[in-house]
């Protein structure tokens, strides 16, 4: 590698097995480097390993690992180890935890060589490959959703012809008892007939997954869409005892399908609810804020709930996961199928105590 070659130029600089300071020019390099000798001192860093790693290092150089980072942590366990083992990798991947934000790591490491050829220290490059990984992951999960889709779409074909057909019979028979005042049977009717609709929703859903509508795109202003759909959520609210508010920012316009949009946010908004059915003191609030940086409008659905376990917050997108016992798992992944399809993303943010869904979506030309 042509930085560790480099490195190993600067080296012959080291007059004894005692590695100074002055001797490393850290701040050349593109990617994190990180300078260590074997009594565990961080010799030097430069600024971007520094925004990469966690812990303080604004003080002075030398400092030892420990006055950076906790013994018992996972940052000085590996660092030690490596120190300690006095054992070099290429490729390795590591996972950090930095501000709340995990990071992805690819790190190779090579040993610093004394005048003699001896090893007097160790040199650590870091390159945040967090965006590739997070992209093969993106990949993967539209690849099985495109799979579940095409299975989906089949199964989905099958299942509503001989629906309809039952559908109609059963309506005759319906029609049948009531003429000759079977009134006990004709009750019975009535929860076939619900069955066969929640069925058929089912299918629908199944149809959404598996293929995209035909978009109908428009300009839209926000605050107007989520102001028409506002009488039907707070009637859904009042019925399950849950406070609904609104928190509407002058936003620019976007450019989406409007019925799409009514269906993704009546998705996060059912979901929410259905999260609080069971927490006194629901609460649903819907609010709208303009990214300018990213030139993207955002629109929240927060909930007051139990919030999700973060062991589960990976999976629920996923086509037919569901921790409830009358979910079908199907209402997040198509979500996040028709923003996708939109050119925007969703995104979760969950705690011990409430879950907000973020709705991104491109902002036209101000």
């Amino acid at each position: 590698m042509k930085q560790t070659s480099e490195l190993d130029e600067k080296s012959t600089l080291v007059k004894a097995p005692v590695l100074r300071v002055e001797d490393f020019d850290v701040e050349s390099y593109h990617d994190g480097v990180v300078v260590l000798d074997f009594a565990k001192n961080v010799l030097a860093l430069n600024q971007t390993a520094a925004d990469l790693l966690p812990g303080d290092w604004s003080g002075p150089f030398p400092v030892q690992l420990g006055a950076v980072f906790p013994e018992m942590s996972e940052e000085y366990e590996w660092l030690s180890r490596l120190v300690h083992e006095k054992s070099c990798h290429g490729n390795q991947i590591v996972n950090l935890s930095r501000a709340g934000k995990m990071r992805t790591l690819l790190v190779d490491s090579s040993f610093l060589r004394g005048q003699a050829g001896e090893q007097v220290g160790m040199c650590l490059f870091l390159k945040d490959i967090g965006n590739i990984v997070s992209l093969e992951q993106k990949i993967q999960h539209n690849e099985i959703l495109a799979t579940v889709g095409k299975i989906a779409a089949g199964v989905a074909h099958e299942i509503r012809n001989p629906l309809t057909s039952i559908k109609g019979f059963l309506q005759i028979m319906r029609h049948e008892l009531d003429k000759q005042g079977m009134q006990k049977e004709y009750s019975y009717t009535d929860v076939m007939l619900r069955e066969i609709d929640r069925v058929n929703e089912l299918v629908g859903e199944l149809l959404l997954l598996s293929k995209p509508r035909e978009l109908r795109m428009e300009r839209i202003e926000m605050e107007e869409l989520i102001m028409a759909m506002a009488p039907l959520i707070s009637s859904e609210a009042i019925l399950n005892n849950i406070e609904f508010h609104l928190s509407l920012k002058s936003v620019p316009q976007v450019y989406a399908d409007p019925e799409m949009l009514k269906q993704i946010f009546l998705n996060l908004v059912k979901n929410g609810i259905e999260s609080m059915n069971e927490t006194p003191g629901g609460k649903l609030i819907i609010s709208t804020d303009y990214m300018p940086q990213e030139r993207m409008v955002r629109v929240d659905v927060q909930d007051r709930g139990p919030g999700i376990p973060h062991y589960l917050v990976d999976r629920i997108f996923d086509a037919f996961f569901t921790t409830k016992e009358t979910g079908t798992g199907l209402g997040l992944p198509i979500c996040q199928r028709l923003v996708n399809d939109l050119g925007g993303r969703i995104k979760v943010r969950t705690k011990g105590f409430g879950t907000t869904f973020s709705v991104y979506l491109p902002a036209l030309s101000e």
